[in-house]
């Protein structure tokens, strides 16, 4: 039977809870280590380090992060444009009504994927390369290889009107992903093997569904092997799963993403997405906020540290009156500090140092 979360009082606002230790000053979650979270809050374009918010400059919102010597790159969006700031210096990127949703570091040379009005594309030292140009097709991931190569992940549409997850080398050298017979998918994320070597992808599949009509799956690839995360129920209830976050470490593959339940008719706060991580092929399930008519939360990226499962995403419950910006150390929850506001916050990458 689908589970029931009961809710006895308003959950606290649980900031990062700060270091009496000199030792572990800066350190307060982890010691020895720096976590940087990027995202967005009612005061735009953001990012957290350690849990204090540090604002990005003309943002509307930030979608991914990587810290190299100390410098810090984030990708996003500022106005109808494509993004990217060094530390607290942005700089826009060529193309109509752009978005920029990852970014990666090579030596001297920084990349962003994205996609424009016309398609998908990505930017290096903001030179763009466009993936697509003349279909539905949006760019989600990227990653650089020990060897130089650029991957590209993302999704296309084909002229069979199907949606097909695939990923593109150094510029528009295509491979499709496989999905389900009669069935669609998107890619999220790309992360290598500590050799730099093997590729794996983080997305979902969808496919015909005699219950829910065309329920999607969270997956997962390796180059081009697909594996179906398992759901870990046999409730009907649950109409799909999803994942937006992948990291290696050691052997362990760990995905971040969420469930979908269908509602209750007589009880709105029954459906939704809640938020969950796979441990190679183990569902967790992660706590939440309250329920509420949207779930409680959903996970989109995670990283290992020293032992440390690190997942962020969104809660209900939090700072704002919708969904707030959060963080998962080990399972237990914590929001992070936030522009207070009506809109909802939302923390979309990680980067732990």
């Amino acid at each position: 039977m689908k589970r029931f979360q009961i809710v006895l009082v308003v959950l606290p606002l649980l900031y990062w809870a700060g270091c009496e230790d000199d030792e572990n000053e800066g350190n307060p979650v982890i010691p020895g280590r720096t976590i940087y979270i990027v995202g967005s809050d009612a005061g735009g374009a953001c990012y957290w380090v350690n849990g204090s918010r540090v604002e990005l400059p003309g943002g509307d919102w930030a979608t991914d992060i990587v810290v190299v010597d100390g410098d810090v790159y984030t990708s996003g969006t500022c106005g109808e444009t494509a993004c990217y700031w060094i530390n607290q210096t942005r700089y826009e990127l060529p193309g109509d009504w752009g978005e920029g949703e990852a970014i990666a570091v090579d030596g001297d040379d920084v990349y962003v994927a994205g996609w424009l009005d016309n398609g998908s594309c990505y930017w290096k030292n903001g030179q763009k390369t466009n993936l697509t140009t003349n279909g539905e097709s949006q760019a989600f991931a990227i990653g650089i290889r020990n060897n130089g190569d650029v991957f590209v992940g993302g999704y296309y549409l084909n002229n069979h009107h199907y949606v097909i997850p695939c990923y593109w080398k150094n510029g528009n050298n295509r491979s499709n992903l496989p999905v389900p017979t009669h069935g669609d998918g998107e890619v999220y994320d790309i992360t290598f093997d500590e050799a730099g070597n093997m590729r794996y992808y983080a997305g979902y599949t969808m496919k015909p569904d005699p219950l829910t009509g065309y329920a999607p799956k969270a997956a997962r690839w390796r180059h081009t092997v697909r594996t179906d995360l398992p759901d870990g129920t046999s409730d009907i209830s649950l109409y799909g799963t999803g994942s937006y976050g992948i990291t290696i470490d050691g052997e362990d593959i760990y995905v971040a993403g969420y469930t979908d339940w269908i509602g209750d008719y007589y009880d709105d706060n029954t459906g939704g997405t809640f938020p969950r991580y796979w441990k190679n092929n183990t569902p967790h399930d992660l706590e939440g906020g309250p329920n509420t008519i949207f779930g409680t939360g959903q996970a989109n990226d995670i990283r290992v540290a020293d032992g440390n499962v690190v997942v962020v995403g969104i809660a209900t419950g939090g700072p704002t009156l919708g969904e707030s910006a959060c963080y998962w150390l080990n399972g237990e929850l914590n929001y992070l500090e936030d522009v207070i506001g009506e809109q909802s916050s939302e923390a979309k990458g990680i980067f732990i140092d």
